[in-house]
């Protein structure tokens, strides 16, 4: 049974109690990595998700929350004793921004002493293209509407024939909830309860996406600092009658 493990599930201002949001989905032979946010090895050991199996990271945009974590992730993978390739997943944008982060780390110095292979590879801007498989997943994006550039992401579980999306950051916007159709668990954006802000959703918002795509189920992620658990239920339920889950850092969901 394939997992999506809820890493952090705060937004760019967060609190004590939540990480920023990120993800793992993990197969029966491999895992792919949604953003890179925080302390990535000491979520994941916490997760108790084996560092190499992740083969495959997706990065959805180069805002800070988002990103920040990749430099000491690279570093503490190499420390742990992996060989094998990682593939790393972005827009043009976001890749760049990856790699000049790590320029300034003077990673290049890194690869003359028997770095790990990393392959970019660049996501196409074209909506609902599928980006990768692997034995456990199909994965496909579009483009989200936000300040940068940014993509939301689709899995298909091979073996359940289940599906996941995680919308990243984004308004409501015609495309996520097209690409959310029909889906099993829908991860949206949550960083405000009612009013809008730019470049993000609501968790009123999230609901009208979650009730336009006809998702089974909803979870609110990307939260903002303390909020309250139950006004962030409330308005998501307000245009969403299926099942409503405000998100909590390591909390699993099977698909």
């Amino acid at each position: 049974m394939s997992q999506v493990i809820l890493l952090g599930t705060g937004a760019a201002l967060s609190d004590e109690h939540r990480e920023h949001t990120f993800m793992v989905v993990t197969g029966a032979k491999g895992s792919i990595l949604i953003d890179c946010g925080g302390a990535p090895i000491a979520r994941l050991i916490t997760a108790k998700v084996s560092l190499d199996s992740i083969d495959h990271l997706i990065l959805t945009h180069h805002h800070p929350d988002h990103i920040y974590g990749l430099s000491v992730f690279l570093l503490d993978l190499w420390l742990a004793g992996r060989k094998k390739t990682l593939h790393i997943h972005g827009l043009a944008e976001t890749l760049r921004a990856a790699r000049a982060m790590m320029h300034a780390f003077e990673w290049e110095r890194w690869l003359q002493f028997g770095f790990f292979p990393v392959e970019f590879h660049r996501i196409s801007k074209k909506s609902r293209l599928p980006i990768f498989e692997t034995s456990d997943f199909s994965v496909t994006t579009t483009m989200t509407k936000h300040l940068l550039p940014t993509v939301a992401t689709r899995i298909l579980s091979k073996s359940s024939g289940k599906v996941i999306v995680y919308s990243s950051d984004t308004e409501m916007y015609e495309p996520v909830a097209e690409l959310a159709q029909g889906a099993d668990i829908l991860f949206h954006e949550s960083t405000s309860l009612i009013e809008s802000h730019l470049g993000h959703s609501s968790a009123l918002q999230a609901g009208i996406q979650a009730q336009c795509a006809d998702v089974r189920k909803l979870v609110l992620v990307h939260l903002p600092p303390h909020v309250d658990a139950k006004k962030a239920h409330a308005a998501a339920k307000k245009n969403f009658k299926r099942q409503v889950v405000v998100g909590k850092d390591f909390q699993r969901f099977e698909f």
